[in-house]
């Protein structure tokens, strides 16, 4: 019975796994095309966060030079001042390739990282850092789940060295994804152990199939994101550059579009989002604290990457708005000691280029809502950004501190530099 029964189904069988190994082993050349590039740098959805490939594709083309621009929701406010239009608009030399969505935090752009590590090598980056991930309880599991991949997964599995930073990374992967396929291997990550020969054929013989499977979705006919979302927001900026004529166009824009509330509020947002909800968010926020958070352990294995690869960033400190902080009642102090802490591990370490805009925002028109950059905010940065990277230029000196790993930096609360 066995016997005729494999007569039957062995062919079938073999031709089976014969199509999987030719799909497995079969080289993937990436295609570079501008027009596809400009779109994933701009699409801002999840499957593109995840995709190996379109980052890989972006950041390798030699023609252009893309540079990642690491975030979360803020990169989703383009107006005519994000700096991915004005880069359009005046041919800069750069162009932004947005990495972050809603709930995106450092564990997330750390995994992400693994997928690009090679392609950061002696490069530049924009990383922007949001005073909301830094949360009591920090990243969330959901939405870190959201925008993984085991692409990332199996990068970083892969380049295990059994350092505190590989065992750390690999704790935090176990409480936010506890049930990943790879769960055992993961642990012996987390516990130092190295990868056995199996171990890393079976994780080499997934990489191919999730390459190939990764490349062929990147290829299929996309949606014209850069065309909706940028092309269509340069038509009316002012042909010769001057920021003197694009601020008066911020200004007349940020005053157009919050005509509907005294908070500096965009419009459809304050009637979608926050008006039905005013009377229950007054002192909403009056507890939220931010200096203590399991994520500035997550942030300094960014930073440990950032500096392996000798990777030059620009951080970018964001505002809140004041107003709706006052009516919130968010502690103004409480989130200057927050920023005071994050500076302090940076610029301790050698990263020393940081944008803080962390006091302007009661700057009129500077604020999209009610975290979130827009307008004048976008023009701000625009110069600093423009700065960084109009020419190419060498990291600083990093030296790493692997104390910020430890909880006690994650609960500190006193003067960061008497840690």
């Amino acid at each position: 019975m066995l016997k005729r029964l494999w007569l039957i189904l062995g062919p079938v069988f073999c031709a089976l796994l014969l199509a999987i190994a030719l799909i497995a082993f079969q080289p993937v050349t990436v295609k570079h095309s501008l027009t596809a590039e400009k779109n994933d740098a701009v699409a801002l959805t999840k499957a593109g966060f995840k995709s190996k490939y379109k980052k890989v594709r972006a950041l390798t083309d030699p023609k252009h030079r893309f540079i990642p621009f690491f975030g979360s929701s803020e990169l989703s406010r383009l107006d005519k001042m994000h700096p991915s239009v004005l880069a359009q608009a005046y041919h800069r030399n750069y162009i932004p390739y947005l990495l972050g969505q809603k709930g995106a935090a450092s564990l997330t752009h750390y995994f992400s990282i693994q997928q690009i590590s090679k392609e950061l090598e002696n490069k530049q980056a924009v990383y922007i850092i949001s005073p909301q991930w830094f949360v009591a309880e920090g990243a969330n599991s959901r939405a870190f789940q959201n925008y993984f991949s085991n692409s990332q997964l199996i990068d970083f599995l892969q380049n295990q060295t059994g350092s505190p930073y590989n065992r750390y990374a690999a704790k935090r992967f176990l409480k936010l994804c506890p049930d990943s396929e790879f769960r055992y291997l993961v642990e012996k990550a987390a516990k130092g152990k190295e990868m056995s020969s199996s171990d890393l054929s079976l994780l080499a013989l997934k990489e191919k199939i999730l390459v190939k499977e990764d490349a062929f979705f990147s290829n299929l006919p996309f949606f014209n994101s850069y065309k909706k979302k940028v092309l269509s927001k340069t038509a009316g900026l002012p042909k010769n550059f001057s920021y003197a004529a694009l601020k008066r166009i911020a200004t007349k824009e940020g005053k157009k579009s919050t005509s509907n509330n005294n908070f500096g509020i965009e419009n459809t947002f304050y009637s979608m989002r926050v008006q039905r909800q005013l009377k229950r968010l007054k002192k909403s926020q009056k507890f939220f604290d931010y200096t203590r958070s399991p994520e500035y352990n997550d942030l300094q294995l960014v930073l440990n990457q950032f500096a392996k690869k000798k990777t030059n960033v620009l951080f970018v400190i964001p505002p809140v708005n004041s107003k709706w902080a006052a009516f919130t009642g968010l502690d103004r102090a409480m989130y200057q000691k927050s920023v005071a802490k994050v500076k302090y591990q940076l610029q301790s370490q050698g990263f020393t280029n940081i944008a803080d805009f962390s006091k302007d925002g009661s700057k009129t028109y500077f604020m999209q809502d009610t975290i979130h950059m827009g307008w004048n905010g976008w023009l701000e940065l625009d110069k600093v950004v423009t700065s960084f990277l109009g020419q190419e230029q060498k990291a600083p000196t990093y030296t790493l501190n692997k104390r910020f790993l430890k909880k006690d930096w994650a609960n500190f609360t006193g003067q960061p530099e008497k840690f």
